[in-house]
């Protein structure tokens, strides 16, 4: 399970610079990966699981906006403000211990028992 959750983190730090060549279509099959992910880390129902969903499609296409027409130092601070946008905005979906296993999960702790349900 830490292994899953480790390359879920790292996926998620990289999904927008593998975003940028691909299609459309893509970037929502990615984000409905994405989101699929966190739904199964952090235990999230269905409409917790469709506000991720969209959270993580709105955040795709803002990197891909911003990898469009920014570089270097400008864009690295672009995506450093896009990516805190992202987990402020995931935070008020989530109830008090999923927002623990969400910051445990962002650290590299991996997710807590008391979020997987133990």
């Amino acid at each position: 399970m830490k292994k899953v959750i480790l390359a879920f983190a790292l996926f998620v730090s990289v999904a927008g610079v593998t975003t940028a060549n691909t299609p459309a279509n893509s970037s929502t099959a990615t984000a409905v990966t994405s989101a699929r992910e966190l739904a199964n880390a952090l235990l999230l129902n269905e409409a917790q699981y469709v506000k991720v969903k969209t959270l993580e499609g709105v955040r795709i296409e803002e990197v891909k906006a911003a990898q469009a027409s920014l570089t270097g130092d400008a864009l690295t601070a672009s995506l450093a403000v896009i990516q805190e946008k992202f987990n402020n905005a995931l935070l008020l979906v989530l109830n008090p211990s999923q927002q623990k296993a969400f910051e445990a999960l962002k650290s590299g702790q991996g997710v807590p028992a008391i979020a997987q349900g133990k």
